[in-house]
């Protein structure tokens, strides 16, 4: 028999709802845009290349911290280094290469997304 103080312990936030496909889609952004700029390196596209995977290594690094302990500055970082991932084809002036604005957007839409998820599952 257990005893009275005895309390079952509820499985961790992230194994409820939004949590594994959240942080599944926030480290493939983040792994997808350190990808995106080794092969926009490849191609020579020095600028498009640093602002992926700048961004990409940040999204990995704050993800990998995230899950030892969950802290909403982390995951609002995410979201800041998503929005720029968004923003920089045109802030950098490399919008006219088709396939680094469509990775920084895809890649960018996925960070932003997955770290706006948490943070809702946070304030709920």
């Amino acid at each position: 028999m257990s005893s009275p103080n005895h309390r079952a312990t509820a499985a961790p936030a992230a194994w409820h709802g939004i949590g594994i496909p959240a942080g599944t889609l926030q480290a493939a952004a983040g792994a997808a845009l350190v990808l995106a700029a080794w092969v926009m390196i490849s191609t020579e596209r020095s600028r498009a290349a640093a602002s992926a995977l700048v961004p990409g290594l940040l999204i990995t690094t704050l993800y990998g911290a995230d899950r030892f302990c969950f802290r909403a500055v982390l995951e609002r970082a995410v979201l800041l280094i998503g929005i720029w991932a968004l923003v920089a084809p045109w802030v950098l002036g490399f919008a006219a290469n088709d396939n680094a604005t469509w990775a920084h957007l895809a890649f960018g839409c996925m960070a932003t997304v997955s770290a706006a998820a948490w943070l809702r599952r946070a304030d709920a």
